[in-house]
């Protein structure tokens, strides 16, 4: 099942590259790089950094001497005309970051995904990958009672917050598991983040935090493919930890 909803409780949706080998730092391929994703990304921003090195030496007289040295790189930001989708290139370590601020639907995802794995194809060749990951943040608002999530969450992911006589004392409540599936790693955490910490919990905000990820290494066009297989390991966990209230309240759309 792969229910689709009306008005999801998603924060933020981020899909990272990182890649195997140093990206050129060629001020011109940044720019050839643009040109593809510009009918996505308008708006280009060059940031000039530091990159500070140190180096021992091993033989001579240079041996156990620790050399420093500095040297300029620039990364790029890329944004969508609303400027709450975010592309970052970091040349080095050589990774790629997409993160929406306003989530649509994997449809969109999947669309900026292959114009990203499109553009550094062209531009940068046919790159190696050594970890692709896919994560997804739910923030859970809903009015009434903090600790009342009995009809909206699987009841293994808030017993913990049964364990305190008093859950007026609890300040925050987390829970952290780690999976490993046929090709993918994930690492989900849940409970109540409580953005008043340390203050008590006053609010009824529940957290559902997906970070879906395989460490193999691939050809950037397969990113796509394997993309597929991270949303779809995500969505069905997002499916056990929700019950049927909540999913009345984001409204279904339609099953696929």
């Amino acid at each position: 099942m792969d229910n689709k909803y009306e008005k999801p409780f998603l924060k933020s949706v981020i899909f990272r590259i990182d890649l195997a080998q140093p990206l050129s730092q060629s001020k011109k391929l940044a720019s050839d790089f643009h040109e593809i994703i510009k009918g996505k990304f308008p708006l280009k921003e060059d940031i000039s950094g530091i990159r500070f090195e140190a180096t021992m030496g091993i033989a001579g007289k240079d041996q156990g001497t620790v050399k420093q040295t500095q040297r300029a790189v620039t990364s790029y930001k890329f944004t969508d005309a609303s400027g709450k989708t975010i592309l970052m290139l970091e040349p080095e370590p050589s990774n790629l970051n997409l993160s929406f601020n306003s989530y649509n639907n994997s449809d969109e995802l999947k669309e900026f995904i292959n114009t990203i794995v499109t553009a550094v194809n062209r531009t940068y060749g046919d790159t190696l990958i050594k970890r692709t990951g896919l994560r997804y943040i739910n923030d859970i608002i809903l009015d009434g009672d903090a600790f009342q999530w009995a009809p909206f969450i699987n009841s293994h992911l808030i017993s913990l917050l049964d364990f305190p006589p008093d859950k007026k004392k609890i300040s925050r409540g987390l829970g952290r598991i780690e999976l490993v599936g046929d090709n993918y790693s994930v690492l989900f955490q849940f409970g109540m983040f409580n953005p008043e910490y340390p203050n008590p919990i006053a609010r009824k905000e529940f957290i559902l935090d997906y970070d879906c990820y395989t460490m193999e290494e691939m050809s950037i066009i397969e990113i796509p493919k394997t993309i597929e297989d991270l949303h779809k390991a995500v969505k069905g966990l997002f499916e056990i930890s929700i019950l049927d209230e909540l999913r009345d309240i984001m409204g279904v759309i339609r099953n696929e």
